[in-house]
């Protein structure tokens, strides 16, 4: 606090003040308190948006630049990745993209269908009409971009759904966890939405979805969320 009070009182008023630094520039307070694992999540999206891709290094500086973040908090988020087996470390080398193999991509989705189909209950019981009315606009958009948005578009608002129904179970640590594995299968090398049919048939997924949290019918969304996982799997 002292080194602050000293620098206001040699201030001159005529002294031309320095140039603002941009919003989250790196400095030593970085990403004005945004913490760790927000950055984290922030670098899974684009590797779930597929700017990254699996096997590709991570350069640091680069991470810096892009997501504006100091060298620490990025340090920080990529150990984060790390434990969460979105990425890998290896030693003198730095951080990659996992790639992960079709056999261990069957076993997340396994897990993953016990995980999400598991949450729905929780979901049923948590989820506000207001959640319910923004999934139904999400899902709505989801099938405009099918027809007429890019990847990326498509990939985020079916991001945004997915997010809002898994963070309305009412259990933050399956919510995170389900995400870990989420992000953990983009190092494999199955393709979600391999055909236009397959962005079609998700798109009818997440309106029957919709319609199963108005009834409140836990197993209808559950069984629903389990075809919705499998179907990508090969």
């Amino acid at each position: 606090m002292q080194p602050k009070t000293r620098r206001a009182s040699q201030t001159s008023p005529a002294a031309e003040p320095a140039a603002p630094a941009p919003a989250g520039a790196r400095n030593p307070g970085g990403r004005a308190g945004v913490a760790k694992r927000a950055l984290a999540s922030e670098i899974a999206q684009a590797i779930r948006l597929r700017m990254y891709r699996p096997g590709e290094w991570l350069r640091q500086i680069d991470l810096e630049e892009k997501f504006q973040a100091t060298r620490f908090d990025v340090r920080s988020a990529l150990e984060e990745l790390a434990i969460r087996k979105t990425i890998e470390h290896v030693p003198n080398r730095g951080y990659r993209v996992m790639e992960v193999d079709l056999a261990t991509y069957r076993a997340i989705r396994d897990t993953r269908i016990i995980l999400e189909a598991g949450a729905m209950p929780g979901v049923v019981a948590h989820i506000g009409d207001d959640e319910i009315a923004r999934l139904a606009a999400l899902a709505a958009a989801f099938s405009e971009a099918v027809v007429t948005g890019t990847r990326t578009q498509q990939s985020e608002i079916n991001s945004e759904f997915h997010h809002l129904i898994y963070a309305s179970c009412g259990n933050p640590v399956m919510d995170e966890t389900i995400w870990a594995l989420r992000d953990r299968s983009r190092g494999s090398s199955v393709t979600v939405w391999a055909s236009h049919e397959a962005l079609l048939a998700s798109a009818r997924d997440h309106h029957a979805m919709v319609e199963a949290l108005r009834r409140r019918d836990a197993a209808e969304l559950a069984a629903l969320i389990t075809r919705h996982i499998d179907k990508d799997a090969g």
